[in-house]
């Protein structure tokens, strides 16, 4: 990348590749400057640290690749839901797309984040309640309109379904198969409904 073009976003967008692929601990400074092609001082113009940085990825990857698989207030549950699988297929495609599948970027750094990296624990945890907070307004559409089981709570639900894909995403990095993994955010929908 050119350094006087490059921008927080396309920092970001480099970051998440390189977490994606080689996890928290094993990215260095150093390897993101040699991948984005920028000095050390402009690194630090945008991030106070690495720990900074992969909470500014985790922005950047929810907004990017989990909030725009959000419900529209406007059309029903069934069109809301068809919707919402088609984006997570999309996602899916999209994890898949290098030789070796990604997995989750955010489900990766939980995994491997301990709480005393409170910046980017804090930002993860934030992220995951917003996540949560899109699917519940999913589920509880699904709920009022006679489509989804009444006898557990939406956040619960919510929780069935996340844990469902992030279980898929970490599945995948042992043995990737990309069809299995969207028939299973399939199958987790087809359990919740009625």
């Amino acid at each position: 990348m050119n350094k006087n073009t490059t921008s927080k976003q396309s920092i970001c967008a480099v970051g998440e590749k390189l977490f994606a692929l080689h996890g928290y601990s094993a990215v260095g400074i150093k390897l993101i400057l040699d991948e984005v092609g920028i000095p050390k001082g402009s690194f630090y113009h945008y991030f106070a640290s690495k720990e900074a940085f992969a909470a500014e990825v985790a922005e950047y990857y929810f907004q990017q690749r989990i909030a725009p698989i959000s419900m529209d207030p406007n059309a029903n549950f069934k069109a809301n839901v068809t919707s919402m699988l088609a984006g997570y297929h999309q996602l899916i495609d999209f994890l898949f797309s290098d030789d070796k599948p990604r997995g989750c970027l955010m489900g990766n750094l939980m995994v491997e984040v301990s709480p005393q990296t409170s910046l980017l624990h804090q930002t993860l945890n934030g992220l995951y309640e917003q996540w949560l907070g899109l699917f519940c307004g999913l589920i509880e559409q699904g709920q009022q309109q006679g489509f989804i089981r009444k006898d557990l709570t939406s956040s619960v639900l919510s929780n069935i379904f996340w844990s469902n894909w992030q279980g898929t995403m970490l599945r995948c990095q042992i043995k990737a198969d990309k069809m299995a993994a969207k028939r299973s955010i399939v199958q987790c929908m087809q359990l919740i409904t009625r």
